[in-house]
């Protein structure tokens, strides 16, 4: 195998890939008689997909989910044949290197000095065909070639500008607070949340501070003092909407406030001070968001050439498919 490393032949072929990368789609498709343009999704593999899905997320998908799978299957399908058709296959050094090294782990007694008939030979036998590997390589390199930009579409610093002006919200930095808290767990004596309404009684009877407060209530394991916190941190930390109840509790700083349910039990807390967020110097992000337009207009010609791809195939889904996962059949029979 190293061998095959040093290889000035494959070192050629490396060389070749973006050369020929950037000619692809260029080059015309070849034939219908050469490229088969009929698809057909088996029952069996929609249950491959439900059974993926299933093993991933630990339920069975729904419709929607299912019909989400099923298009992505087809759309990588036709992407994986245009991508043999335009010849991605035979100039590909990546993909070549892989299919070499099957063929030498199939072949015993193979040599590298025998590549290129060990390549004819890999592709005879459908290699390129069943290899994920392979099949993603080439997929990923037509989806590259689709979306390349023309040269009117090249992102100008007068398109930042307007995207930065259109989307300060967004670009603003959340606000952020600072609390101290009491806990009180579910798994000490007495109805969790009438304990932490009396405790609440208690800290602001005696006008308990951020300093004597916490030690009345329970230990918390992520302590009691949080500096600095988002609504999405606290979110992630405590549980979903905890970050809004904490954030309102903020139009009385120095006060007690709650109780606040998480996953672990009930909060009561007291705002020390919230930081606003600020939107950020262009000079900052308009790298981010030069890179974010032209993603945009990557996948917009993406989509507008795959769709004329799409056209030229014939695509069959089993009736037991969502509706709309059919659309293949709709628009292209």
């Amino acid at each position: 195998m190293r061998a095959l490393l040093r290889s000035p032949l494959l070192h050629f072929l490396l060389l070749g890939t973006l050369v020929y990368a950037a000619q692809a789609f260029d080059r015309p498709p070849q034939d219908d008689d050469v490229v088969d343009r009929r698809i057909e999704i088996e029952p069996s593999v929609v249950s491959a997909l439900e059974d993926r899905f299933a093993e991933t997320v630990g339920r069975r998908p729904n419709r929607e989910e299912r019909d989400r799978m099923v298009t992505a299957e087809i759309e990588e399908e036709i992407l994986f044949r245009e991508a043999v058709a335009r010849g991605l296959l035979e100039h590909d050094g990546g993909v070549q290197t892989r299919l070499i090294q099957k063929m030498l782990f199939l072949e015993s007694g193979a040599k590298i000095d025998e590549a290129p008939a060990l390549l004819a030979r890999a592709i005879e036998l459908d290699l390129h065909r069943e290899d994920v590997v392979v099949r993603r390589i080439l997929v990923q390199k037509m989806r590259l070639i689709l979306g390349r930009l023309d040269e009117d579409q090249r992102v100008s610093a007068h398109d930042v500008e307007r995207r930065y002006a259109s989307e300060r919200d967004r670009l603003r930095a959340p606000d952020r607070i600072t609390l101290s808290q009491v806990f009180v767990s579910r798994d000490r004596p007495g109805e969790p949340r009438e304990r932490a309404l009396a405790l609440l009684d208690d800290l602001e009877a005696s006008q308990a501070t951020a300093t004597d407060g916490p030690a009345r209530g329970d230990p918390f394991p992520l302590g009691h003092h949080l500096a600095g916190r988002s609504r999405d941190d606290l979110d992630r930390t405590f549980g979903a909407r905890f970050g809004d109840a904490v954030f309102a509790a903020a139009e009385t700083p120095g006060r007690w406030r709650g109780p606040i349910e998480s996953a672990y039990g009930f909060h009561l807390v007291r705002v020390e001070g919230v930081e606003s967020g600020s939107v950020p110097a262009l000079e900052l992000v308009a790298d981010r968001l030069r890179l974010e337009i032209e993603e945009e207009r990557r996948e917009a010609n993406r989509e507008a050439l795959l769709s004329q791809i799409r056209a030229r195939y014939e695509v069959r889904i089993p009736d037991a498919v969502a509706p709309d996962a059919r659309r293949f059949e709709q628009e292209n029979g």
